[in-house]
């Protein structure tokens, strides 16, 4: 004889029950996107650190630089008023010219100021700018860019100033007095007979001038640039150091 064992029957769940099961995939789901959030916060804000980092030994290096062109400038403006001095007197005797020679080769070649434009490149080319979250620091960046900008365009108009003075001096220094010619004309001996190719007073005034002209650009423009550069450098690495805690950062790494 069979046994019919009678069929469960659940009535239907209680709306309470439903709740709770929507509330359950809702906490799941809503945790979910938080903690995804949360990771990928702790992610760009790590990025943002490891940027401004980067930033900092970029500046420091720039900074190094244009202590290095501001020395060269120092120098190539000295060279300039000795020539310039030389060239008033219009008194030509072996010492005169000896000298002219010599400070002529340390005036009319190129002076590159190189930048690191690592971090630069990242945080144009990457998006890695909008990580930034400090307006100040931001603020601060973008007038550095623009400075550095501003300084490779006046780079240009200045080395084109020493091309035209460098063309002119092949019309008045007489190369066969260098001997041993060397950068920045150290070791660099001249010839004791070392004459000009020509005295001619038209002449030795218009290169006169164009040295001036490169002596005044110099002193009143490329050192300008290059120590407000070496200012505004120098603030953006402390303020990057305060706002980010750089130096914490480094020691518990």
């Amino acid at each position: 004889m069979e046994v019919h064992h009678p069929h469960a029957h659940h009535g239907p769940k209680k709306w309470s029950e439903h709740f709770l099961e929507f509330f359950m995939l809702f906490l799941a789901v809503t945790l979910g996107f938080f903690a995804e959030n949360q990771r990928e916060h702790y992610v760009e804000q790590h990025r943002e650190v490891q940027y401004m980092q980067s930033l900092v030994e970029d500046l420091k290096n720039d900074t190094i630089e244009f202590n290095r062109a501001t020395r060269q400038n120092n120098r190539l403006v000295n060279n300039l008023d000795t020539a310039l001095s030389i060239f008033y007197k219009n008194e030509w005797n072996d010492s005169s010219l000896k000298k002219l020679y010599l400070v002529n080769l340390s005036y009319l070649g190129t002076l590159n100021v190189y930048l690191s434009e690592r971090t630069e490149s990242q945080l144009k080319n990457a998006g890695g700018l909008r990580l930034i979250r400090n307006q100040k620091i931001t603020d601060e960046i973008a007038e550095y860019w623009h400075l550095s900008e501003y300084g490779k365009i006046f780079s240009k108009t200045y080395d084109e100033l020493k091309v035209m003075a460098r063309e002119k001096s092949y019309s008045i220094f007489d190369q066969k007095f260098y001997s041993n010619i060397t950068s920045g004309a150290v070791g660099t001996s001249v010839d004791k007979n070392a004459r000009l190719m020509t005295y001619d007073k038209f002449v030795l005034t218009e290169f006169a001038n164009r040295l001036s002209h490169i002596k005044n650009a110099t002193k009143n423009v490329q050192k300008v640039i290059i120590e407000k550069q070496r200012a505004l450098a120098i603030k953006l690495i402390n303020d990057v150091k305060e706002a980010y805690h750089l130096e914490e950062h480094s020691k518990a790494e």
